[in-house]
C-alpha cells in the first residue's frame, strides 16, 4: 500500500509524481540497494519482481532501476497486483514505459494465477498494513513466499514501528529469516499520523537455510 501523496495530472491526463514522492523514491532506492545487494544470488542473470498490494505503484520505476543495477545486462521484469481497479489503471497509465504489467488480482489468491510461475527473485510489499488485518496479511505473506525462488527474497516496508515488528514476527512464523532490517532515518513524517513516516522501516527476509 503506497503513501497517499499528491499526484499531479499532466495535460495529457497521465498522472505524474509529486516532488515529495520523488524524494521518497530516492531514499527508498538507496535503502533497497544497500539491503538487497549483499544477499542476491550471483548466478541469476535476470530479475523477476512481484509487487503485491501495489496500488498505483509509485515505486515501480525505483524497483526496476534497482533490479537493473544489480543485474546489469540481464532482463528485469515486474508484475504488480492489487484488487483495486482504479489504482491498477493509474499504474498502467503512469508506468506504460516500463517492463512491467499490472494485474487486477486479489493478493490473497495470487496462487491461482498459475502462469506467473514461482520463480520470482523478489517479492515486494510496500507499506504492508498488518495492523489493520492480521489474518488477511498472513495470507498475503504466505502467497508471496510461495512465489519466490528458493534463493529469493521478500521485502517489506512499514509506516510505524509496532506494525513493522508484528509483520516481521508473522513472516518469521511462516519460515523466513530476517537478513536486513533498516530504519529509514530520513523518512518523511506523515503530518496527520503521529509516529508514522514513509518507508520508515525496510526489511529483507528469505527462507531459512
Amino acid at each position: 500500500m503506497e503513501d497517499s501523496g499528491t499526484i499531479i495530472t499532466s495535460a495529457s491526463g497521465v498522472p505524474r509524481m509529486h516532488q515529495s514522492i520523488r524524494e521518497d523514491m530516492s531514499k527508498l532506492k538507496g535503502l533497497l540497494r544497500e539491503s538487497i545487494s549483499p544477499h542476491l544470488a550471483p548466478e541469476q542473470r535476470d530479475m523477476r519482481i512481484l509487487n503485491l498490494a501495489c496500488g498505483r505503484c509509485d515505486e515501480a520505476e525505483t524497483l526496476i532501476s534497482v533490479g537493473r543495477e544489480m543485474k546489469p545486462g540481464g532482463a528485469v521484469e515486474m508484475v504488480g497486483a492489487d484488487i483495486r481497479i482504479r489504482e491498477i489503471r493509474q499504474a498502467r497509465e503512469q508506468h506504460s514505459h516500463l517492463p512491467a504489467k499490472f494485474l487486477i488480482e486479489d493478493a490473497t489468491k495470487i496462487d491461482q494465477h498459475k502462469e506467473l510461475g514461482d520463480d520470482f527473485n523478489l517479492v515486494f510489499l510496500r507499506h504492508q498494513n498488518f495492523w489493520h488485518g492480521q489474518e488477511l496479511w498472513k495470507k498475503i505473506f504466505d502467497q508471496g513466499i510461495a512465489k519466490l525462488r528458493p534463493d529469493g527474497m521478500l521485502v517489506i516496508t512499514s509506516y510505524f514501528d509496532h506494525e513493522h515488528k508484528l509483520a516481521l514476527d508473522a513472516l518469521k512464523a511462516l519460515g523466513l529469516e530476517v537478513v536486513s532490517n533498516k530504519r529509514n532515518r530520513a523518512s518523511r513524517a506523515l503530518s496527520d499520523a503521529p509516529g508514522k513516516s514513509v518507508d520508515r522501516w525496510v526489511a529483507v527476509l528469505r527462507q531459512k537455510k
